[in-house]
């Protein structure tokens, strides 16, 4: 058997595999008698057809199933010889043979890249931390938010939600269905100016195209066209607005602070730890987006999709499949880039882990998610004792020594177009 090797890239190898006739022959033969068991030939009892009757009569679906069967075994055995590691099954590119005749087969192969990086330290990375001025108002933006009132109203007002019972009118159809929309002067999918100043009980007149009837109806057992428009009536049954507390002295006060400034102050004194940690994991991962932009490879993108379709085999809906399929593609090359840059990491700079830091990185991620490391260790379920894990480990402390040799500078956000024109015309030209 003679094999060739040719490394397409760093993650794709070509394997062009001749074997002689006298082997194949041999295989077929075999192949053949296991085969001849199994399959029916007319005026034949099963498994009692001579085999010249059983391969005229199932010439090229046998062909076909020996020829792929043994390529597998074959490849088999050069991937066990070679000592060749790979990600998915062998994808034959080309495979040539005619009884009597050796056998020719291209194969390639995915497998994880070997990376050298060019530099690792010194490097100028760019990164947008988590700012902890922006972080305490998110925080006490969601305490606002879940200490906000929903209470019914007689009449609505901007921004009100609005139920209703709407009758539709299609050709010689008339549906009936509970909706809500919102009172806005911005008319959208969602929301019908004329609602506004209208009291419970009312009943309105209006035509709605058929999105945005679909858009609001609560539990439709019909089928609108959405750039159709209907006639409609709407019945108005209850309508709520949202009481936001006023950011003061008085919403400090109710969440038990002395005022305003001092809830500040302490809520940043909280969260001051958990920023500094959570900017630890940006500094790292800008560090390996950082190395994959100067040292940039192709990943084994066959198998990015393959993992990506694993994810959404039970999603039915096939918009909702092409969203996650998006997110899933994103997040799997994400993934594999840290995975082959960490492993290139710990070739270059390998390091041996000691207790203290498997303790020092747990305690990293309990401050992280803001828990207790008892209670970290309890609900994470991580084994630190794998290798997986033993090896994250020891990448958390590479990366922490190159950030020592680093630069971070603030990412700069792009700048926003200009709405001229110009500006607008040259936009149509591209």
């Amino acid at each position: 058997m003679q094999v060739e090797f040719n490394q397409i890239n760093v993650v794709i190898k070509e394997i062009n595999i001749t074997i002689p006739s006298d082997e194949v022959t041999k295989a077929y033969e075999k192949y053949l008698v296991k085969i001849a068991k199994e399959i029916e030939v007319p005026g034949f009892r099963k498994g009692k057809a001579p085999l010249y009757m059983v391969e005229r009569v199932n010439t090229e679906k046998i062909k076909e199933n020996f020829c792929y069967d043994y390529v597998i075994d074959v490849f088999d055995k050069v991937a066990e010889e070679n000592h060749i590691e790979y990600l998915l099954y062998p994808d034959i590119k080309d495979l040539q043979w005619e009884k009597g005749n050796d056998m020719t087969v291209k194969i390639q192969i995915e497998h994880e890249p070997q990376l050298e990086l060019k530099q690792i330290e010194g490097l100028t990375v760019p990164y947008k931390p988590a700012i902890l001025e922006e972080s305490v108002e998110k925080f006490i933006a969601d305490l606002i938010a879940q200490n906000t009132i929903i209470k019914d109203v007689e009449i609505a007002e901007e921004n009100d939600e609005v139920e209703v019972e709407l009758i539709v009118q299609n050709n010689s159809d008339t549906y009936t269905v509970s909706a809500i929309f919102y009172a806005c002067s911005e008319d959208n999918d969602y929301s019908i100016p004329a609602l506004i100043g209208h009291k419970i009980g009312d009943t309105l007149s209006l035509i709605l195209s058929g999105k945005k009837i679909q858009t609001n109806a609560l539990n439709a057992d019909f089928n609108l066209v959405d750039d159709t428009e209907y006639s409609c009536e709407l019945c108005i049954n209850r309508i709520s607005r949202k009481e936001i507390p006023a950011l003061d002295d008085e919403f400090a006060k109710d969440m038990e602070y002395d005022s305003l400034e001092e809830m500040r102050a302490k809520i940043a004194e909280e969260m001051k730890l958990r920023i500094e940690h959570i900017n630890i994991d940006i500094e790292n991962n800008s560090t390996i987006n950082k190395l994959f932009t100067d040292n940039p490879f192709p990943l084994p993108m066959k198998t990015v999709e393959y993992l990506a379709f694993q994810q959404i085999s039970d999603v039915s809906d096939d918009n909702l499949r092409k969203l996650l399929l998006n997110r899933y593609y994103y997040m799997i090359m994400n993934q594999m880039v840290q995975l082959y840059i960490g492993n290139a990491l710990m070739k270059e700079k390998p390091i041996e882990l000691t207790d203290e830091m498997v303790e020092e990185y747990i305690n990293h991620q309990a401050i992280i998610q803001d828990v207790t490391v008892e209670a970290y260790k309890e609900h994470s379920k991580i084994d630190f004792s794998s290798q997986d894990t033993q090896n994250s480990i020891k990448e958390y402390f590479i990366l922490r020594q190159i950030a020592k040799t680093c630069e971070f500078v603030i990412e700069k956000e792009p700048p926003e177009t200009e709405n001229t024109e110009s500006g607008t015309e040259k936009i149509e030209e591209e």
